[in-house]
């Protein structure tokens, strides 16, 4: 299963985490950038357009 954890920190920055049963583990920082942009962002940048990924909010 692939899942995308996601929160804001202190300073206003979108953090996205992602994790999947291969062991692979990606964590971003996207500032200045809606929810949307940035994920879109995040899906392109690596590969991940056209998979079925949970979202997860932490925090």
């Amino acid at each position: 299963m692939r899942r995308i954890f996601y929160y804001y920190n202190a300073h206003g920055a979108l953090i996205f985490e992602y994790r999947d049963n291969s062991g692979r583990f990606i964590d971003r920082c996207y500032l200045y950038y809606s929810f949307r942009e940035a994920l879109q962002r995040f899906r392109a940048e690596f590969g991940l357009q056209r998979k079925h990924i949970e979202l997860i909010k932490l925090y």
